[in-house]
């Protein structure tokens, strides 16, 4: 079963500015990466890369889904939607997700009322899943 999971709104682009990003959806980014900047691996940067980040959340009592943070990610970028649409042609917008499970199987299911949020704001999921062996396992 899935037991926690991180999302993103991630949207990259070659000649627009983040800021316009910003300005266009309604939201502030949670991190910038500017185009001409050096990565930790040494490499430049040939793209803007705008990122609205929720952190990693673990599954309650009331939820036990893993599908938490995409969940709250959905709900905060809510003001975007529709607004995707108008960003210029050079801008790539989608959503990251990665859940880690504690089984082999960790497949996961997204309730139709979120692929229809998904839908609302018009970007794809890019999803992953990840096991957590436990310690003595390794």
């Amino acid at each position: 079963m899935i037991q926690s999971g991180r999302a993103s709104l991630v949207v990259h682009s070659t000649t627009t500015d983040p800021a316009e990003v910003s300005r266009i959806l309604g939201l502030q980014p949670t991190r910038v990466n500017e185009r001409g900047s050096v990565r930790r691996s040494g490499r430049i940067l040939d793209h803007n890369t705008w990122r609205f980040d929720v952190d990693e959340m673990s599954n309650t009592e009331d939820d036990r889904t893993g599908l938490r943070s995409l969940t709250e990610l959905l709900a905060r970028v809510r003001v975007a939607a529709g607004r995707v649409g108008l960003l210029p042609p050079d801008c790539e917008a989608r959503i990251w997700w990665h859940g880690s499970s504690d089984s082999s199987q960790g497949g996961f299911v997204i309730p139709v009322e979120l692929a229809s949020d998904v839908a609302a704001l018009g970007v794809a999921v890019h999803a992953t899943v990840y096991l957590d062996q436990p310690a003595d396992e390794l």
